[in-house]
């Protein structure tokens, strides 16, 4: 395993894993690499990009969760990543949320932390306050065809098929302190990014 690549441990098996390159004290604000998902069995794609949005992007809703800030709305009775595949496929019935930038969609998509494609696999990362104020982490499998031509794809399958064995991959309640440390980390990586940034605009030659 490389040397540079960063940890956020959900227990002594499961961890999220920055897979770095460089020493986090190198990475710009459009540095790219995966963030995956490993239980020492198998390892998923969470998502790719700038590591900078990403981690912001954690940070935001750890944030939220911390204080009970993210209640999943009472329209999501069931499994949240279920009813999201079934939303993308046919979106009629839902319940709607019109968010900042002006974009109308489900209201499930507010706790939509990180998504990924990987292959003929597709997962999405969701973190949301329960009913006790629990903060939950959900990974769930997303439909990975929702969006292509059948007659492209050589392992196609139909949605109706799909959908029928759906399972979420991990659904588990976040200790607090595990969360803090999440925010710790990522606000570590954020602020050293920020830092970097700062002083190559300082030393640019222009």
């Amino acid at each position: 395993m490389n040397k540079h690549n960063i940890f956020f441990p959900l227990n002594s098996t499961k961890k999220i894993i920055i897979l770095l390159q460089d020493p986090v004290t190198w990475l710009g604000p459009m540095y790219e690499e995966d963030i995956v998902f490993s239980d020492n069995k198998n390892t998923i794609l969470l998502t790719n990009g700038p590591i900078y949005y990403n981690m912001q992007q954690l940070e935001n809703f750890l944030q939220k969760t911390l204080i009970n800030n993210l209640k999943l709305d009472k329209s999501i009775s069931s499994d949240i990543g279920y009813l999201c595949n079934e939303y993308s496929y046919n979106e009629s019935g839902f319940t709607l949320h019109t968010f900042p930038s002006g974009y109308v969609g489900w209201i499930g998509y507010q706790y939509h932390t990180w998504e990924a494609a990987s292959n003929d696999t597709r997962y999405i990362t969701w973190l949301y306050n329960d009913s006790c104020g629990n903060i939950i982490f959900e990974i769930t499998p997303f439909y990975p065809y929702m969006y292509c031509e059948p007659e492209e794809e050589p392992n196609y399958i139909p949605y109706h098929e799909w959908i029928k064995t759906y399972k979420p991959y991990l659904t588990t309640i976040l200790p607090i302190e595990i969360a803090q440390q999440w925010l710790d980390q990522a606000q570590y990586i954020i602020k050293n990014i920020q830092n970097n940034e700062e002083t190559w605009q300082k030393t640019k030659i222009y």
